[in-house]
């Protein structure tokens, strides 16, 4: 999904979300005047970056509502900058700003920063295009009551809004401070049917205090984009249902008071481990060579690619494999006891392999 695929779908769920629906069987009731919604406003100022262009381009600014839920301070409501976003409730190009307090919230905490391909709500990053998510430009911060606001959630002020809207919760932002990798997160282990694949979660300069690990799954048969599918240092048991997916690790490090890129590590491929036998019948100058291919969790329609042949390191022919199965016959070879080294390709389900033999050519 394309950003500005991704930007539309948000902005209709958003507005979705935002309808009011009647209980079935009210058609016939009188309509009422509905209560203004509670919000929060206030203004944005920029100390040593240029607040305009900050807020008028990608990564976009952001406010975030935080609540506590379920004893943790969660996301429940925000606006930006975008253009798509409601003209009542946003961020401006001034600097104003307008953001909604879902009910029944009536107590909540602001954050301020800028939105990444981490904060999609969807959770449709797709990271095989875009591998790293940046840093933000901007330090993310929580309104405390000070100019430059609190670092983390817990120093921040509580806002009330039982008794309506609330104004002048005005912030100044400023540039961050960035996180560098010392050395990139990768993935460890066998990425085949019955293994667990593990994380190593790299290593950052200033070290990290924290760091999260998600891990992420993509199709390239299906044009599947990345996919959560869990969190940690080990991935979960690899079956022969994965065969052919694209598996990814991300690992963003937190640092008190500065910012971080979402790491990627490199993608690795589930796949079957190919094994195969091999027969060969000499003649004169000549030889037949069968392959018989095997991979586990994989049936013999799925087992196609390539076989070559070489002596010497030189190849002598390549013929296609089928149903697991292949014939190579050579022709013009020199008389007496040769080693030869057969090699399959693998395909996008099974990896390659080779196995050498001694031919004696009559």
């Amino acid at each position: 999904m394309n950003t500005m695929v991704r930007r539309v779908v948000i902005a209709l769920l958003a507005l979705t979300a935002s309808l009011l629906i009647a209980p079935a069987g009210t058609a016939s009731a009188l309509p009422t005047e509905a209560a203004d919604p509670v919000t929060i406003s206030g203004r944005i100022t920029a100390e040593d970056f240029d607040f305009e262009t900050y807020a008028e381009s990608e990564p976009y600014l952001r406010v975030g509502v935080l609540a506590r839920v379920d004893g943790k301070w969660t996301q429940v409501g925000g606006t930006g900058s975008a253009p798509f976003v409601d003209p009542e409730l946003r961020i401006n190009p001034d600097g104003s700003y307008r953001v909604q307090v879902p009910a029944p919230h009536t107590q909540v905490r602001l954050t301020f920063g800028q939105v990444r391909c981490a904060d999609d709500s969807l959770g449709m990053c797709d990271l095989s295009v875009r591998p790293d998510t940046p840093a933000a430009d901007v330090q993310s911060v929580f309104w405390d009551g000070t100019t430059h606001g609190a670092l983390d959630v817990t120093a921040a002020a509580d806002i009330s809004v039982a008794s309506g809207s609330v104004t002048d919760r005005n912030i100044t932002l400023k540039r961050s401070k960035k996180v560098r990798a010392t050395a990139r997160p990768r993935i460890v282990g066998d990425p085949s049917p019955g293994q667990v694949l593990t994380a190593f979660p790299g290593t950052y300069a200033p070290a990290a205090e924290s760091l999260a690990l998600r891990w992420y799954w993509s199709s390239d048969v299906y044009d599947l984009y990345d996919v959560p599918d869990g969190t940690g240092r080990a991935y979960r048991r690899l079956t022969s249902a994965d065969l052919g997916l694209r598996i990814a690790v991300t690992a963003e490090p937190s640092v008190r008071g500065w910012e971080s890129p979402v790491f990627h590590s490199q993608f690795v491929t589930v796949k079957s481990r190919s094994k195969f036998a091999v027969k060969a019948k000499a003649g004169k100058r000549k030889a037949t060579v069968t392959i018989a291919i095997k991979a586990p969790g994989v049936t013999k329609s799925r087992i196609h690619g390539k076989a070559s042949i070489y002596a010497k390191g030189k190849r002598i022919k390549t013929v296609n494999v089928k149903n697991g199965k292949a014939t190579i016959k050579i022709a013009k070879q020199k008389k007496g006891k040769r080693t030869y080294t057969v090699r399959y390709s693998g395909n996008r389900v099974i990896t390659s392999s080779s196995k050498s033999l001694k031919i004696a050519i009559r």
